[in-house]
């Protein structure tokens, strides 16, 4: 949270916003570079293996899509954040949730429920209850930020597909970042140049550089910014690796409210009675989506240890009488598939750790075999 405050006071002051975020992707491929030589020395000692390398047609494949559309997601959203009041930005930003639930829904990440498409309505809803007041609409910043929602929708999706589902190994979320930052340089530098080329030229032009004190302060800023931002989104793909981009999108959610309480309470902004409900369903809508989720793992452990021991069973069946073995094993299929397919991460390394017990059953029927 105090980052983002950072973040939009920074966009607010800076006349160049996507200037500034290309001098913070520069230092987030820099700052990446160093732990993921770490975590790759540290992986292949414990492992007596080196790490895979991604070679370039999965890159292209399945990291560029994702990497541009990160790129235009921070590029779109500090220019939307320098010419719109934070009210407006929050209100269009707030669309992004409904965004990852449609592509999570394409990608297969969540399944359909009512209960989900109502959690969404109740939270964006809200959100704009909340944010509703007389503000200035500006519609260049309005479309930039609708942009930017769009685009963030896609690059948390593709990213928690990549991560859960994906056999690139790309679990790391140190390497999700070193793989998708040149891709967002790519994204947002011909924009910048466009839009922004003629400013930065004449802003290296009067430079003084007789003052190294002022170019190292600058240098400091800009690099101590980056570093919490590359924090930030560290700590933003741990979220989508263990829990789903829409869980990311809500505690977003969660994390503006906290920001426009903030601008009231300290700011002396007046908070109306449609922005108390407004507080109170989107509140409401994040309760309802953490107990969703909590009852949810419940039922997947519950079906897990269930299969477990029906698939325990059949082993035992299998040793006593082996010529129900084929029928057990054609009865027990789904069930096997199922245990299978319950696991996100389809990884070739987390396959042969595995002890499944399809495996067990296949190879009890070889040793059993005349």
């Amino acid at each position: 949270m105090p980052i983002s405050d950072v973040k939009y006071e920074a966009a607010r002051d800076e006349p160049e916003p996507l200037d500034c975020y290309l001098q913070h992707a520069q230092e987030y491929q820099t700052t990446s570079k160093v732990p993921k030589t770490f975590i790759r020395n540290v992986k292949s000692y414990k492992r007596g293996q080196q790490q895979v390398r991604l070679p370039w047609q999965s890159i292209l494949s399945a990291l560029a899509p994702p990497g541009i559309a990160s790129g235009l997601d921070v590029g779109f959203s500090n220019w939307a954040l320098s010419i719109i009041t934070l009210s407006l930005y929050t209100m269009t930003k707030s669309t992004s949730i409904i965004f990852i639930l449609g592509f999570s829904l394409v990608f297969n990440l969540e399944k359909k429920s009512w209960s989900l498409v109502g959690v969404v309505i109740m939270i964006s809803g809200g959100l704009l209850m909340f944010t509703y007041k007389s503000t200035q609409f500006v519609i260049a910043g309005f479309i930039l930020c609708l942009l930017a929602s769009f685009a963030s929708g896609l690059r948390w999706t593709m990213s928690q597909l990549i991560m859960q589902k994906s056999k690139l190994g790309v679990k790391n979320p140190v390497d999700m970042m070193y793989y998708m930052q040149p891709w967002m340089l790519i994204a947002i530098f011909p924009i910048a140049l466009w839009f922004e080329g003629e400013k930065m030229f004449d802003n290296i032009q009067k430079v003084d550089w007789n003052q190294p004190h002022q170019i190292l302060w600058t240098t400091t800023a800009v690099f101590i910014g980056a570093i919490l931002a590359f924090n930030m989104e560290i700590m933003e793909f741990m979220v989508v690796t263990y829990t789903s981009s829409l869980t990311l999108a809500i505690l977003g959610i969660l994390k503006e409210i906290c920001i426009l309480v903030l601008a009231f309470e300290f700011k002396g902004d007046q908070i109306s009675r449609i922005n108390f409900f407004g507080l109170l369903l989107c509140l409401g809508g994040i309760v309802l989506h953490v107990m969703q989720k909590i009852l949810t793992n419940k039922k997947e452990i519950q079906e897990n240890l269930e299969l477990h021991s029906n698939s325990m069973t059949t082993v035992g069946s299998v040793e006593e009488d082996m010529d129900t073995n084929m029928p057990l094993l054609t009865e027990r299929s789904t069930s096997l598939t199922n245990l299978l397919n319950s696991n996100f991460s389809t990884d070739e390394d987390d396959d042969k750790e595995k002890d499944d017990s399809s495996e067990v059953l296949f190879n009890i029927l070889q040793r059993r075999e005349p």
